[in-house]
């Protein structure tokens, strides 16, 4: 199989809508703890502390090649009562109901990315939903239960062109908590390059940059990254990870938007080094300007 030719889009504009997954991360880690731990817990048998679950989501505007306007909606969050406020806060709520939005992309099935879908659904009922192969039964009834009707495309490993200049790459992987398969956007906008956008990064952000670089025809620089990088989800740090910043940094990514799980010490170390991270508001939730964070844009 030969490289696939991406294309371009004329803009890309993302709009971090919620990056916070839950408040008190010393509570969910014991709330898995207590149902068995992460590598041997499925996620719908966690009894999850109420109150404690947010969620991520984020809005994507793109102008295609042609003019077109594309807005895609990655990822719903978790807790409904609080992703109804996110949306209806930056108007999300309206985008769906006046179907505005192509399509809803899931980034993989884990709680705090796509068990906020009753809070899509009751504004879009039939939406189109895109998600990665390996979506339990489980998973695939709760969005039968969110009162979806619309139309439900799981995308195999590989990846998938779903319009010039913007790509998916679905990666056929486990991941904790018994969840399985990932997905990920490249989008490479015209005369800048190639912008990574996803959800939590569990196949690895090095990964994904190589494969971005080996796969794609005519790959000319890394313009930016947006999303979860997973580098220190739980505020560890250590030689692990300077070993992964130090590899980052070869890549020689133009802008990092980097929040939810890369960690606020990760944020840190790499401004340290001089990378090029962009900060945020700290508003909505959001604890720390190091990154953007609630309500905050960034224009690729």
């Amino acid at each position: 199989m030969g490289k696939m030719t991406l294309g371009t889009v004329r803009s890309l504009s993302v709009k971090c809508l919620s990056e916070l997954s839950w408040h008190d991360n010393a509570r969910m880690r014991l709330d898995v703890r207590e149902a068995g731990g992460l590598l041997t817990t499925d996620q719908f048998d966690v009894k999850w502390t109420p109150g404690n679950a947010a969620g991520v989501s984020t809005l994507l505007s793109m102008v295609d090649a042609e003019g077109r306007a594309r807005i895609l909606l990655m990822d719903v969050g978790w807790d409904v009562a609080y992703m109804d406020d996110v949306f209806r806060r930056e108007g999300v709520d309206r985008l769906l109901a006046d179907g505005k939005i192509d399509f809803v992309y899931i980034t993989h099935e884990h709680v705090d990315h796509f068990w906020g879908m009753p809070a899509v659904t009751k504004h879009r009922p039939d939406v189109k939903v895109v998600i990665p192969t390996g979506f339990s039964a489980r998973s695939k009834e709760l969005l039968k239960s969110s009162g979806h009707k619309g139309e439900v495309v799981e995308m195999a490993p590989g990846p998938h062109l779903l319009f010039p200049g913007c790509a998916s790459v679905t990666f056929d992987q486990p991941i904790f908590l018994k969840t399985h398969g990932e997905q990920v956007l490249y989008v490479n906008v015209e005369g800048k390059g190639i912008v990574t956008l996803t959800g939590c990064c569990h196949p690895g952000v090095l990964g994904l940059l190589e494969y971005a670089k080996e796969n794609f025809d005519g790959f000319s620089a890394f313009h930016g990254v947006y999303g979860g990088l997973h580098i220190s989800p739980f505020e560890e740090w250590g030689p692990p990870q300077e070993e992964v910043l130090d590899k980052l940094q070869a890549f020689n990514v133009r802008k990092f938007a980097c929040n939810h799980c890369t960690g606020e010490i990760a944020a840190r170390k790499m401004r340290e080094r001089g990378m090029p991270v962009a900060g945020g508001t700290a508003r909505h939730g959001s604890k720390s300007v190091l990154y953007p964070g609630n309500g905050d844009t960034i224009d690729f």
